[in-house]
Order: C-alpha cells, then sequence, then structure tokens
C-alpha cells in the first residue's frame, strides 16, 4: 500500500493477519486533517476487502500521542457550515466504517488520546492503553462538544451521568481511571501497546472468518430491536454458521485431534 503525498500521513504495515495503521503525524501531536483523514478512510477500506485479515490495530507514531485531536490550525479557515459538514464529515464517515469493519478493531494508546483522539478511540472494539496515556475530552473547554458522533458513543459505553462529568468535567483520565470506567479495557507498560495489541489480534487469528465476522455484527448491533429480535438474530447466525465448510473442517479437525484449516466459507 503506498504511503506518499498524503497517505504518508496514515501508514500502514500487514504483520502477521493483523492491519496496523499509524497515525503517522508525531509533529502535529498526531493530529488529524482533513487529509489525514481521507487517508485513513482509503485504509480502512482496503482492510474491510481484505478477507484474510483477522483485525486491525489503530496506533499511534511516537510514544508521546495516541492521537490530540482534530488539526485546529488547519480547521482554522472553515467559514461555513456547509465546509465544516463537508470537511468532519470525512472523519464522522472515516469512524463509522471502522466501526463497522467485520474484524475487530484494536487501539493501542501509547499517549495521549484527547478531544477526537479520544472519540477515535471509542469508535474501537478492544482499546489497550499504557500506564502514561491520558484520556479525555476538553472540548468544552474550547466552546465546544465533540464533533465526530463521540458523544452518542460516550453515552452507549459508560451512560448518562458518567457521560456528563466527561465532557464537561473531568478534561483528562488516567489510563487506570479510563479503565475503571470502561473507556479502556485493559492497561500495559509503556511501550508495550503494540505487542500487546498484536497478541490480542492473533487470538482473533485462530477462529473461524465467518464466526468472527458475525459475533462482531451481533455485538455491533448491541440493544437494538427488541428482546426477541436480538435472539433471533443469534439463532439466525448459528444456524448459517452450522451449515459452513468451516464448521464441518472444525468437527472434522477436533475428532483428528489437529489444527483446523479455515477457509471461510
Amino acid at each position: 500500500m503506498p504511503t506518499t503525498g498524503s497517505e504518508s500521513l496514515i501508514v500502514a504495515e500487514r504483520i502477521d493477519a493483523a492491519l496496523v495503521v499509524r497515525i503517522n503525524r508525531p509533529d502535529a501531536g498526531n493530529s488529524i486533517s482533513h487529509e489525514a483523514a481521507l487517508a485513513m478512510r482509503s485504509h480502512v477500506d482496503a482492510a474491510a476487502k481484505d478477507v484474510s485479515l483477522s483485525a486491525l490495530i489503530l496506533t499511534g507514531t511516537g510514544s508521546r500521542y495516541f492521537c490530540s485531536g482534530g488539526d485546529l490550525k488547519a480547521y482554522a479557515s472553515i467559514e461555513s457550515s456547509a465546509e465544516l459538514n463537508r470537511i468532519f464529515g470525512t472523519i464522522r464517515d472515516t469512524l463509522d466504517a471502522l466501526e463497522t469493519l467485520d474484524i475487530p478493531v484494536i487501539a493501542a494508546v501509547n499517549g495521549f488520546a484527547l478531544g477526537g483522539g479520544a472519540e477515535i478511540l471509542l469508535a474501537c472494539d478492544v482499546r489497550i492503553a499504557e500506564e502514561s496515556a491520558r484520556i479525555g475530552f476538553p472540548q468544552s473547554r474550547l466552546g465546544l462538544l465533540p464533533g465526530w458522533d463521540g458523544t452518542e458513543r460516550l453515552l452507549r459505553i459508560v451512560g448518562r451521568s458518567r457521560a456528563l462529568r466527561l465532557l464537561v468535567g473531568e478534561p483528562r483520565l488516567r489510563a487506570a481511571e479510563a479503565m475503571a470506567l470502561g473507556l479502556v479495557d485493559e492497561v500495559v507498560a509503556d511501550g508495550a501497546s503494540l505487542t500487546r495489541a498484536l497478541a490480542v489480534a492473533a487470538s482473533f487469528a485462530g477462529v473461524a472468518p465467518l464466526a468472527l465476522r458475525e459475533a462482531k455484527a451481533i455485538l455491533r448491533a448491541g440493544g437494538q430491536g427488541t428482546f426477541a429480535e436480538r435472539r433471533q438474530q443469534g439463532r439466525s447466525a448459528f444456524a448459517k454458521l452450522w451449515f459452513t465448510t468451516d464448521h464441518k473442517e472444525a468437527e472434522v479437525a477436533f475428532a483428528a485431534k489437529r489444527t483446523p484449516k479455515f477457509v471461510g466459507r
């Protein structure tokens, strides 16, 4: 995948069955400009088409910032609501695409994840933060609120009262505090987030691809629909997977005491 021009702002590297996507603007706090958002979207779209991947890992270049949010200097020239929605629509659509990938998305939080950086974090399925990472939503101190649909995602994850405190009360959380609230799933030593994320990605690689995708689809639906509809979704997925080639291969491999060879069918 090329990393020239705007794409050098976001670089991607294949490691085993994981695609590591790195925000590559350390001199700008790994902030997201419009060009960086476009580049990120191209990598997410490429991952969506690659059936050999078992996970996407998102991290930042350097050891200080995961992502400091939007590039305020670049956005300062926006002069109309139409232009604002067009430019911010790119990163909003990118986060929607990230959230709805068929494969798990793992955040390796290697530093500050503030403002839009914290919003990016919320669009990931698994969030691993280093001990010195700081996570927060300081937009209200700029007279704003999250602009990339982070309010809805935050509410979904931590609930109403905690979301309010995070949006207008607590500017920054330590990694352990973020984990206590459910914003982070695991805290690791500084410098170890990518290694740990790759280990988690490797655990997904041993799962039948179709089962992995069905699991994420069901969990992504979350509380949508009635109880009966949610239960039926799980039953339908189970029946569909039962008759797949991969399930039959797993049965044969189990009987033969060998590792199954999944083909995604």
